[in-house]
């Protein structure tokens, strides 16, 4: 079993992704905005053969107890799986001693990408459809209601597929170097 694996971390705010013009000139539109001082950690991976995706919601920050309990609930929704590598970068709380260790009781081989190669993770695909799905330019006045629009849209994953099968494929952009 071969899973991509990454945290996006929302904070509870817009996200213009219009470009910024004067006020009062043609086609302006106003944007909303919140105090952006909550946000939401997605721990996500994502089966690259049948693109089902495995997510935990916390407002929690990113830490080696959150990574343990993530590695569990993959090991739970894969538990035929006799062996399971999860292909991941090298955020500290992924690499620590600690998780490596939950990861190896749990027979999951955690495999990290070389630094700064977010392109070769195709979990960040997923995350930038999301964003455009859900975040960018998109105005949730409270958090709950944010909060809702996240679990929806996961909920509802099914409905994404056709757009997602071109976007989660194995067709890696190569960037060489001179």
């Amino acid at each position: 079993m071969l899973l991509f694996a990454d945290p996006v971390h929302q904070v509870h705010n817009n996200e213009n992704d219009y470009c910024w013009q004067l006020k009062g000139e043609e086609k302006t539109k106003t944007a909303f905005a919140n105090t952006g001082r909550r946000r939401l950690n997605i721990i996500g991976a994502i089966n690259p053969l049948n693109l089902q995706p495995t997510i935990m919601l916390t407002e929690e920050n990113c830490c080696v107890e959150v990574m343990e309990a993530f590695l569990e609930e993959i090991r739970n929704q894969y538990r035929t799986a006799t062996h399971i590598c999860m292909i991941l970068d090298n955020a500290r709380y992924q690499r620590a001693y600690c998780v490596q260790r939950k990861a190896e009781q749990l027979n999951i081989n955690l495999i990290f990408l070389p630094p700064y190669c977010p392109n070769l993770n195709l979990i960040e695909r997923l995350w930038r459809y999301f964003k455009k799905k859900v975040i960018k330019n998109k105005y949730y006045e409270t958090f709950a209601e944010f909060e809702n629009c996240v679990e929806q849209f996961f909920i509802n994953f099914e409905q994404h597929l056709d757009e997602l099968k071109s976007l989660l494929s194995f067709k890696f952009g190569i960037i060489k170097a001179n």
